[in-house]
């Protein structure tokens, strides 16, 4: 019976203690993000001529940052035009990457195409970020068409509050 409740907490704090709302605070809702500043905050980091282009910013703190890596290890399988840029949650800070939104939770992907802000937020909407829950594969195939830049704050996922 011990072991049974061992593996149940051990179960809800690796995965179910960081699943939920991407943004549950609805800070971004109260401070829109601007797409320009972000791309000029990021102009160095990103490559010119490229369709299509990714910054994950991740905590190493957070178990979700290391399924959100591989999840991008097999997206760059598939999509081999796309190029990834990744950012440690204090390396970003220290860069004075404020990006013009707060960074509200981790792993955060800001994903461009031909340097254009195009999307910013989790991955995919599960508990081990998986293919099959990916936001981002139907962005890049076009199955997935957006209306213009999308803060999705509203899906849930696989991440760590920032406080």
């Amino acid at each position: 019976m011990l072991w049974i409740a061992g593996s149940a907490a051990a179960f809800y704090w690796f995965f179910l203690g960081h699943y939920g709302v991407f943004d549950q605070q609805g800070l971004w809702q109260q401070q829109p993000l601007l797409p320009q500043q972000v791309q000029i905050k990021l102009s160095h980091q990103l490559l010119p001529d490229h369709l299509w282009q990714a910054v994950l910013i991740t905590d190493s703190n957070c178990n979700c940052s290391s399924f959100a890596k591989d999840h991008l290890l097999r997206m760059q399988q598939r999509q081999p035009d796309l190029i990834v840029k990744e950012l440690e949650l204090d390396e970003a800070k220290a860069l004075g990457l404020t990006l013009g939104l707060d960074i509200i939770a981790a792993p955060l992907l800001l994903l461009f195409q031909h340097q254009q802000l195009l999307y910013a937020g989790p991955l995919a909407t599960d508990l081990m970020c998986s293919d099959n829950a990916s936001l981002l594969d139907g962005i890049i195939n076009g199955t997935t068409q957006l209306p213009g830049f999308w803060l999705n704050g509203e899906s849930t996922a696989c991440r760590c509050a920032i406080e």
